[in-house]
């Protein structure tokens, strides 16, 4: 059984006519009528019988046809969306980020790309770097994002670059004694309650104490994928301080970004992709203008 055994049979199951169907398939009648015939050899069932001129579905044919359409319509889907997979102007790049990459990154990233590639769509997860790098390797994603404070994760088949620092700043709310500082030093920090921006995880971020130089107040430890808002919204209604990348989408409408006066190791933000493996080309050229992001911008804060 083929693809072609199953367009000849529903056309003729349409037209009920083997003259017609072979006029419109463009397929003499006789090679159509074999083709039906062994398509029935192959089910051992009769698929049509006659009716007068024309020939009409047996049970056997009413019930096939109902698989048969079905099949025809997911190899269509197929085909389309393996068209779309490689096109250069379309198609769906799936992507994956640690929650802090997703919430300060890459929502700019993936937005200027669109403004100039309106037509592709993307599948974009939120996972841990040890799953990002475990379905880079399975196929499931064309690209991850994580970050780290010292060296990318090292994996022999997965190419890390390293695309972007960013520098740590303070929030506060608006209300807040410290909210018309331009700069502050983390020692003036020490009676005060902070919202921990960190996951408890294997890629978490820095740690507090070492950041601060004294082990902080934790008030609240939030986790979860929109962890970046949910820092923010606390922050914004009085419930803590946090120090957090700084960033455009954070809303100095509500909250006050401050300036530490001390270094604080910036993270680093890395593409990783799998080495020497197909890449869709809509992926391909997400992953150059990422490229290019690094070239105009790399080592630069937000």
């Amino acid at each position: 059984m083929n693809l072609q055994q199953l367009e000849y049979f529903k056309t003729v199951a349409e037209t009920e006519n083997f003259t017609k169907a072979s006029k419109l398939l463009l397929v003499t009648q006789p090679a159509l009528s074999k083709s039906i015939a062994k398509l029935e050899g192959e089910l051992k069932v009769p698929l049509f019988e006659k009716s007068g001129r024309n020939v009409k579905l047996t049970r056997f044919g009413k019930l096939f046809l109902v698989h048969a359409e079905r099949a025809l319509v997911e190899i269509e889907k197929g085909i389309k969306e393996l068209d779309e997979m490689v096109s250069d102007t379309t198609g769906t790049v799936s992507i994956s980020s640690t929650s802090r990459v997703g919430a300060y990154f890459m929502n700019f990233i993936i937005s200027d790309f669109l403004n100039d590639n309106p037509n592709v769509k993307f599948q974009f997860n939120q996972q841990s770097v040890t799953e990002i790098i475990e379905d880079l390797k399975k196929g499931k994603i064309d690209i991850g994002f994580y970050d780290n404070h010292t060296e990318p994760i090292w994996d022999i088949n997965i190419e890390s670059i390293p695309i972007k620092k960013q520098e740590y700043i303070l929030i506060v709310p608006k209300n807040h004694k410290l909210a018309g500082r331009g700069e502050v030093s983390l020692k003036e920090l020490e009676n005060e309650s902070f919202i921990a921006f960190c996951e408890g995880s294997k890629d978490r971020i820095l740690s507090c104490t070492d950041a601060l130089g004294y082990t902080p107040k934790i008030s609240i430890q939030p986790k979860g994928a929109n962890i970046g808002s949910v820092i923010e919204g606390l922050v914004s209604a009085g419930a803590g301080i946090s120090v957090v990348p700084d960033s455009p989408t954070i809303n100095t409408n509500t909250l006050s970004k401050i300036n530490i006066k001390e270094t604080i190791k910036e993270r680093i933000i890395y593409m990783s992709y799998l080495k020497n493996s197909y890449i869709p080309p809509i992926a391909k050229l997400f992953r150059d203008y990422i490229l290019e992001y690094v070239d105009r911008n790399y080592i630069t804060s937000s």
